[in-house]
């Protein structure tokens, strides 16, 4: 939590693109730079197969958590 008050996200946001901005978010959750109140890698792999209309999990991920 110490880090937090470093953390430049938020500012860095808006001028990235979301598939950077989710890899931002990840990073900070993994790094438990805040508390675990969200959890934006499920939404991520859900609006990934809403968009590919697929029921797999995104190849991308299987590498990182499993």
């Amino acid at each position: 939590m110490a880090m937090a008050k470093y953390d430049f996200t938020p500012l860095i946001t808006l001028n990235h693109d979301r598939q950077l901005v989710f890899s931002l978010l990840d990073f900070t959750q993994e790094h438990q730079l805040y508390p675990n109140n969200t959890n934006l890698v499920d939404y991520d792999m859900d609006l990934d197969k809403s968009l590919y209309h697929t029921k797999d999990v995104p190849r991308g991920y299987i590498s990182i958590f499993i």
